[in-house]
């Protein structure tokens, strides 16, 4: 199954990916699935690495706005550009301001805007500060990230960004094997990532990369612990297969 299927989008969505383990490449990765018709912005609030520029045009902001004329150009050609703030060094662009973002949002003819709204430094898991993960107001879906390369992991800042807020929010001591119970605790905290979600947003989790695991007990049993009133499903994936979603756990 595709991750568009999986994620059953709604008309006009604005869609923030946060955690850790494949953000990025879930984000393009659900970019390529969406047809073509459906005119799609793919963004960041944080930074992220630069696209190649023959599939993912990219734009910066002059002040709060786009070049619209151009940009829908692309769109109703079927072409899906990225936007950011500005170009940063190492080949990056950053993420949008409020203001940028509240424009883009407004736009009619925009069907989907996908954005990258965390950092994790490339780990698996993440715990959140205060200030994290930036998600727009306007988001409707929020789809949080967990690499199932974590579990059975020792917690600790190789396989987690911020361990030191996990073993806080967790009650579990730095070097534990991180368990679905942990990545459990830690999702569902109320002072982690979920007090950042926009009380109106859809909340799914999709625990990524599975393919490394050798059964997928534990990330079945991540599921089952997280599945609740808070978060409506869980999608077992491998971003980089041909088929991505391996199963959908509902509430």
């Amino acid at each position: 199954m595709d991750l568009f299927y999986a994620l059953d989008l709604k008309e006009r969505e604005i869609i923030s990916f946060v955690g850790g383990g494949g953000k990025t490449t879930l984000m393009f990765r659900l970019a390529d699935e969406i047809p073509n018709r459906y005119q799609t912005l793919i963004t960041t609030t944080t930074k992220i690495f630069i696209p190649p520029a023959d599939r993912y045009p990219t734009f910066t902001a002059n002040g709060n706005k786009f070049n619209e004329i151009e940009l829908k150009q692309f769109l109703q050609a079927g072409i899906k550009p990225v936007l950011g703030s500005g170009l940063l060094p190492e080949n990056k662009l950053s993420g949008l301001n409020q203001e940028q973002f509240k424009n883009i949002a407004q736009w009619q003819e925009i069907e989907y805007i996908l954005v990258e709204a965390d950092g994790s430094k490339g780990r698996p898991l993440k715990g959140h500060l205060y200030f994290e993960p930036v998600i727009p107001q306007w988001t409707t879906m929020v789809i949080i990230v967990i690499g199932a390369d974590a579990l059975g992991k020792p917690l600790d800042s190789d396989y987690v960004h911020r361990s030191e807020v996990v073993t806080e929010l967790t009650g579990n001591r730095p070097g534990s094997v991180i368990t679905p119970e942990i990545i459990s605790k830690l999702i569902t905290h109320s002072q982690g990532i979920m007090r950042s979600i926009p009380p109106l947003a859809r909340t799914t989790v999709i625990i990524n990369k599975v393919d490394c695991l050798a059964s997928l007990d534990e990330a079945y049993r991540t599921a089952q612990l997280l599945i609740g009133d808070l978060i409506e499903k869980v999608v077992l994936c491998s971003a980089i297969s041909k088929h991505p979603v391996v199963d959908v756990v509902y509430k």
